[in-house]
C-alpha cells in the first residue's frame, strides 16, 4: 500500500507535496486565461474536493495587480505585468479560508510566464517561501506562453511546482491533464 506524501508544515494537505491531476476543462481555462492576458502574466486559483487531495476541478481567475503597484510605486515595484504577477493578498487569504470551510480547498496558485519557460523563478520562490517555510498551503502551476512562427501567442508548456520542505526551493511535480 502506497502512502500519500505529506508536507511537514501542512500534513493534512497532501496536494502540497504530491503529483496532481487537473481536469482537462480546467487546464483549458487556465491556458485560455494566459493567452487572453498575453503579453501580461495571468494569475488565479485552482480548487478541488477535500476528499480527493490530488484532484483539481475548478479554476478562478484573479486580477494581476502588478501594473497597479508599479504605477503607484515604481521604485518598490519595478516590474510590470509583463514579467511579474501580484495577487491581492487579502482577497487570497479570504478565498483560502472560504474554500477550506466549503470543503473545496484552494490547492494551487497558477500564473503564466510570457516569452519564457514554465520555470519557478527566484521571484516566485521568494514570494511563496520564507526562511524555509511555505507561505500559502498550496502547490503552483506555471504556464509558458510564446509567440509561434506566425506571431500568435501559443502555450508552450505547463509545469507543477511543489515546495521543498525546510528550504526556499521548489521542485517540479507531476501534472496529469484529464479526468
Amino acid at each position: 500500500m502506497s502512502t500519500v506524501p505529506e508536507h511537514p508544515q501542512f500534513p493534512a494537505k497532501a496536494w502540497i507535496a504530491s503529483d496532481l491531476t487537473i481536469a482537462t476543462a480546467v487546464m483549458d481555462a487556465i491556458e485560455a486565461h494566459a493567452l487572453e492576458t498575453y503579453p501580461s502574466e495571468c494569475c488565479g486559483f485552482v480548487f478541488g474536493p477535500e476528499d480527493a487531495p490530488a484532484h483539481l476541478d475548478e479554476a478562478k481567475r484573479e486580477e494581476n495587480e502588478a501594473d497597479k503597484y508599479h504605477r503607484l510605486d515604481p521604485e518598490t515595484f519595478p516590474r510590470t505585468s509583463a514579467t511579474y504577477f501580484k495577487i491581492n493578498e487579502l482577497r487570497a487569504t479570504r478565498t483560502l479560508d472560504a474554500a477550506a470551510r466549503e470543503g473545496r480547498p484552494l490547492k494551487v496558485i497558477y500564473h503564466s510566464h510570457c516569452d519564457a519557460g514554465a520555470y519557478f523563478s527566484e521571484e516566485d520562490a521568494a514570494t511563496f517561501a520564507h526562511e524555509g517555510q511555505l507561505m500559502w498551503p498550496c502547490a503552483f502551476i506555471v504556464v509558458s506562453v510564446r509567440k509561434d512562427d506566425e506571431g500568435t501567442p501559443a502555450i508552450v508548456e505547463r509545469k507543477l511546482w511543489l515546495h521543498v520542505p525546510g528550504t526556499g526551493g521548489f521542485r517540479e511535480g507531476g501534472l496529469t491533464i484529464g479526468g
